[in-house]
């Protein structure tokens, strides 16, 4: 028996319609959020339509709340601690994280209210910062050298 192909020609042929597609394009901008115990940075009811979320303040996060399967990428201000707290907050780490310079973390939920950090980094302003000092130092060190 020969099988039949599906072409654009029979999908017209056979009435189905060719619909327009209604979604954004590119990255939709980023969601600010106030840090608290639970930050819920997937809300099933979409308040939050960005993969790119702010979470502003100081203070300590337990956990990113319910939300459909997602990874979200967050921004973290200095100041925050991140809780190890399975299986609602799982980090790379396994122990809690004390955010001193802005990092970025993505974190993963498989829509079950468990969320696991897939990945994280510092900024950069710390080695930058250790870099201009290590600078600093020889500067003095041949100022140094070189007074008579």
């Amino acid at each position: 028996m020969r099988q039949q192909r599906l072409h654009r020609a029979n999908a017209k042929s056979d009435g189905l319609p060719i619909l327009r597609w209604r979604c954004a394009h590119g990255e939709a901008p980023a969601v600010s959020l106030a840090c608290a115990s639970t930050v819920e940075i997937a809300p099933h009811d979409d308040s939050v339509d960005s993969n790119l979320v702010i979470i502003e303040g100081l203070g300590t996060i337990e956990w990113f709340g319910e939300g459909p399967p997602v990874i979200k990428r967050v921004l973290f201000q200095a100041g925050i601690t991140l809780k190890h707290n399975p299986p609602q907050l799982s980090l790379l780490s396994c122990r809690d994280r004390y955010i001193t310079t802005p990092a970025i973390g993505l974190y993963a939920s498989g829509g079950d209210g468990c969320w696991s950090e897939v990945h994280f980094t510092e900024t950069g302003v710390r080695e930058l910062s250790r870099r201009i000092d290590m600078i600093l130092e020889r500067l003095e060190e041949i100022e140094r050298r070189l007074e008579p």
